[in-house]
């Protein structure tokens, strides 16, 4: 004979089970809910640094850059002053461009915007963000550019790589000594080598790290955020591409290689980020 009172049981159980699963199951949902609005809320941001910070700051840039130009023949009083707000522009505008990209980075909201641009154009347009660097220095920078003038990869990401890379040599190179770069093709691979004259780089690892810098503290003699080098790595690798530090006599040489595409179809990239710049 069947025990009514065990029946009852095991149905107030099961009730109990179901109330459970529908508590967790509101409580997943709400959780996704909050997940998708901190998603959106981190896309507003970054559209908010780009629009009221990032695109302005280009655009003074710009301008300040043309009457920079005109101004430059004549001389003068009016240059000078010219000169030193121009060459803070652009160092602030290397700055906050590194702070979007960490930025984007950190959110997760990295985007693979691929298209086909001329090489050769990107370089005048880093020599001339680069101007405030070169500035005080008494380096030679020797250029040999090799590769196909249209690459088919994203370019605001290769442009920030190379940008940084440049950076670093030209802000750690001792003076009077050459800074090269080399961009060539190999194997189906895009490779830019940048070699600088300077201290050797111990700890080939942690130079990636953001913030890290050789020579820490208030008095350290270099200045920089310490983020170019690890955005650059994140960078390249989110590009399925690699990118390493060797030693060439008293020179520092990076490295970086990224594949190289005909069309859209062959396009691949690394593993999707799963890891902060910021641990």
């Amino acid at each position: 004979m069947v025990d009514s009172k065990e029946i009852i049981k095991t149905h107030v159980q099961a009730e109990s089970k179901i109330g459970e699963l529908k508590d967790l199951f509101e409580t997943l949902e709400n959780m996704n809910m909050k997940l998708v609005e901190s998603e959106k809320s981190k896309t507003r941001f970054l559209s908010l640094i780009r629009n009221e910070f990032d695109n302005p700051l280009v655009g003074m840039v710009s301008l300040m850059g043309q009457l920079h130009t005109k101004l430059q023949e004549k001389g003068g009083e009016e240059y000078e002053l010219l000169h030193l707000a121009y060459m803070d522009a652009l160092k602030l505008n290397y700055q906050l461009s590194n702070i979007v990209s960490a930025a984007t980075v950190e959110t997760g909201v990295l985007e693979k915007n691929i298209s086909l641009f001329n090489i050769m154009s990107m370089m005048l347009d880093i020599d001339q963000g680069l101007t405030y660097i070169l500035d005080n220095k008494q380096n030679k920078v020797v250029k040999n550019i090799t590769c196909s003038d249209a690459i088919y990869n994203d370019r605001d990401k290769i442009y920030t790589i190379i940008i940084n890379l440049l950076a670093n040599a030209y802000e750690y190179s001792l003076p009077n000594t050459e800074i090269s770069i080399d961009i060539f093709e190999d194997d189906k691979k895009l490779f830019m080598s940048v070699r600088n004259v300077g201290a050797e780089i111990k700890d080939k690892k942690a130079i990636f790290d953001a913030f890290f810098q050789q020579g820490q503290g208030f008095s350290r003699p270099h200045q920089g955020l310490g983020i170019g080098l690890s955005i650059t790595k994140v960078f390249v690798e989110f590009l399925g591409g690699e990118i390493f530090i060797t030693r060439d006599g008293d020179a520092n040489v990076f490295i970086a290689s990224l594949p190289i595409y005909e069309n859209s179809d062959q396009i691949s990239f690394g593993a999707e980020l799963d890891a902060f710049m910021f641990d």
